[in-house]
């Protein structure tokens, strides 16, 4: 075995380190009927420092993606040719040359570790996941679907293919937990802030909005939108001895403004809090699907950072928060009873 791929392996003794154990509440299941839909929802970055550090995520997310699938690519050509191991305990040999999701993550955290800048970009939570769908695609090589087929050997990508950096889901049994692309804010907050000038008064929650004509516009959102303050103070409904609202220090978890992907990991100590509010399409014919998406925060579940080429964006590339939402798709009442047709 070479030198690159002992170093690679994990360490038989980690006795030096404490990991956490396995969880010992109930675990969170999706219930039975409770369906899933994705929606994409486009990212301001026309600011400086906002696109700078989301390259410089993608960057670090890439290194860390890129070290992972050659450690894999290794370890997989050590198993294939490690004959008599293999037919002697296969999934010894496996477990040996961490061929395995929680060899996977072991080896990213190891990256983490031992690079000087990725800790100042990256948390544990994004380097966990991307281990997490690198060993996805190694485990379609090793072992074979019910038609006995397998993939082919895993190699290394390109830059320019890398334009997903998936991220954790939101706890749904301990409250205000989510740990890598939270999305923040509330679709009557979005709102009430970018509301056009020509809508009517009387309109002032987002399910009004939905009984609009189509040619209505709703929002009137500016070309470079500013990024929503954090909130400092919040009551907590308490009263003081002297008769004053008690208050709180406050969190993106109490922010109820425009909705805005926020992360808070990496560098955020030296500048900040990473901020990337949220384009809302303005017109009244895709109120009621937003309605449908966003209305309920307590269904959002996932959110992806996505990249795609356009050459009209700042940097040549446009940025995307890919939303996983516990619902089913939305249908138009105009297309609904076509549906149920087809049915």
């Amino acid at each position: 075995m070479s030198a690159e791929l002992l170093d690679a392996a994990p360490a038989c003794d980690v006795s030096a380190r404490r990991f956490r154990g396995k969880n010992k509440g109930k675990r969170w299941t999706r219930g039975e009927g409770t369906g899933l839909a994705v929606i994409r929802l486009p990212l301001e970055v026309s600011q400086l420092d906002s696109r700078h550090r989301v390259e410089q995520l993608y960057w670090a997310m890439w290194s860390v993606k890129r070290a992972l699938q050659r450690d894999a690519r290794a370890a997989v050509d050590a198993y294939w040719a490690g004959d008599v191991r293999r037919d002697v305990d296969a999934k010894g040999w496996r477990v040996e040359l961490g061929l395995s999701r929680e060899g996977m993550e072991r080896r990213g955290y190891r990256h983490m570790e031992r690079s000087r800048h990725l800790g100042r970009h990256v948390t544990k939570a994004l380097v966990m996941h991307q281990a997490d769908e690198v060993w996805e695609g190694v485990s379609r090589h090793l072992f074979p679907d019910e038609s006995g087929r397998r993939f082919g050997r895993p190699r290394t990508g390109t830059w320019w293919d890398y334009t997903r950096i998936p991220g954790r889901a939101r706890s749904h049994t301990t409250a205000r937990k989510w740990e890598t692309f939270p999305l923040h804010g509330t679709l009557a907050g979005h709102l009430d802030a970018y509301r056009h000038w020509d809508l009517d008064q009387a309109i002032i929650t987002p399910e009004q909005a939905a009984g609009l004509g189509p040619a209505t516009s709703v929002l009137a959102q500016p070309r470079r939108m500013p990024q929503p303050t954090r909130p400092r103070r919040v009551e907590t409904g308490e009263v003081t001895a002297k008769g004053k609202p008690k208050t709180r220090a406050a969190t993106w978890w109490d922010h109820t403004g425009p909705l805005a992907l926020v992360f808070t990991g990496g560098a955020h100590s030296q500048r900040g809090d990473l901020v990337l509010p949220v384009r809302l399409p303005s017109g009244a014919g895709r109120w009621p699907r937003l309605v449908h998406f966003l209305n309920n925060p307590t269904t959002w579940h996932t959110v992806d950072l996505v990249r795609r080429r356009d050459a009209s964006s700042p940097g040549g590339w446009a940025y995307e928060a890919h939303l996983m939402v516990l619902t089913s798709g939305y249908a138009s009442p105009a297309t609904k009873p076509r549906s149920t047709g087809r049915l």
